[in-house]
């Protein structure tokens, strides 16, 4: 959801009572194309002007740029029925989500890394791993995949603060791993979260976040689905765009 990507960036700024008037959002989505800032106070038992303290903490100017926003979140989890046209959507939004973001700081992150570790937090994300793994051996960075949360807990004494670590997760969400990220707060050790646009632990902890849109999908035996070819354009920008830069830092 486009509204959470705002949550992760001022979560630290937010209290109980935003975080219920969120939650209350997504309960609602479809009421609030037309709802009122005075039934949205109805409904999350909250005062409006509370509603519009969240507005401007989030960075917004007040109840109508939030519905401005959520209408764009409708309107582009509204999508077709047809499996190419939801693959293009999920392609080209990860593409604009890119576009924004920080190279720069990135690039940086990477080359000062001497060890970067990959996670990958099931069996389709671990294939994601293998690759990126490939492709920073491609760029002379010494890479190791972790293989599991094992791997992960084992690795904190091990991890330095010039080390950084990618995990990459569709939902961001696990109570195992968000005791993980406590433990790496408490040390320092650098992660940058690969996941979907959502409102999510591991996202709001990390140092650096990249989102991508994955947009699931029933395949014709009902069986949910959910394509993970973003992820792989996610990291194939990431290589193209620290090349780019190396190159333009040789030619200074």
């Amino acid at each position: 959801m486009i509204l959470d990507k705002l949550v992760n960036e001022y979560y630290e700024d937010l209290n109980e009572n935003d975080l219920h008037i969120v939650n209350t959002i997504h309960n609602h989505l479809d009421e609030m194309k037309a709802m009122k800032i005075q039934d949205l106070a109805d409904y999350a038992h909250t005062s409006i002007s509370s509603i519009h303290r969240l507005a401007r903490k989030i960075g917004l100017d007040g109840y109508s740029d939030l519905k401005s926003y959520i209408k764009l979140n409708i309107y582009t989890e509204d999508t077709s029925q047809d499996l190419m046209e939801l693959l293009n959507q999920d392609i080209q939004q990860t593409m604009k989500y890119m576009e924004q973001l920080n190279f720069h700081k990135l690039n940086e992150l990477i080359d000062e890394a001497s060890f970067i570790y990959i996670y990958g937090t099931g069996t389709a994300q671990q294939d994601i791993a293998n690759n990126v793994q490939r492709q920073l051996w491609s760029l002379h960075k010494k890479s190791l995949i972790l293989r599991s949360e094992r791997d992960l807990t084992d690795g904190i004494d091990e991890f330095g603060e010039e080390d950084l670590i990618f995990i990459i997760s569709l939902s961001g969400e696990s109570k195992n791993l968000d005791e993980i990220i406590h433990m790496f707060k408490t040390r320092n050790i650098k992660y940058i979260s690969v996941t979907t646009l959502r409102n999510n632990f591991l996202a709001q902890n990390a140092m650096f976040n990249i989102y991508v849109n994955s947009t699931p999908f029933y395949l014709y035996n009902k069986v949910d689905n959910s394509s993970f070819l973003p992820f792989h354009i996610v990291f194939d920008i990431i290589v193209r765009k620290f090349s780019e830069w190396k190159m333009e830092q040789q030619e200074d």
